[in-house]
């Protein structure tokens, strides 16, 4: 395969999000980046759109999915393997 691009971190970052966020709608990666060049880790930051828990709780019917958006940061290895990810206002889960 040689040396990922950063086209293969995107698209490892959005499957990782696909599977691991229940009901997501949308993935939407805004931002990668290596984080060490030599080592090979990469940063990114995407946007998920989920149905707002809220109205789902209640059961509440509307005529248009109300999505909310939140903000993750995923860190991917040298073999784009996800090593930590985070909502943007949560601490850095390890995938290790």
């Amino acid at each position: 395969m040689g040396r990922p691009t950063i086209t293969d971190a995107q698209s490892a970052v959005r499957t990782f999000l696909e599977e691991a966020v229940p009901g997501q709608r949308l993935v939407h990666v805004t931002k990668v980046a290596k984080r060490d060049a030599d080592g090979g880790v990469w940063e990114a930051e995407a946007d998920v759109w989920q149905p707002n828990a809220t109205l789902q709780a209640l059961h509440l019917e509307t005529q248009r999915p109300v999505l909310d958006q939140h903000h993750y940061m995923v860190r991917l290895d040298a073999l784009l393997n996800v090593v930590a990810y985070e909502l943007a206002q949560d601490g850095m889960r390890d995938e290790g």
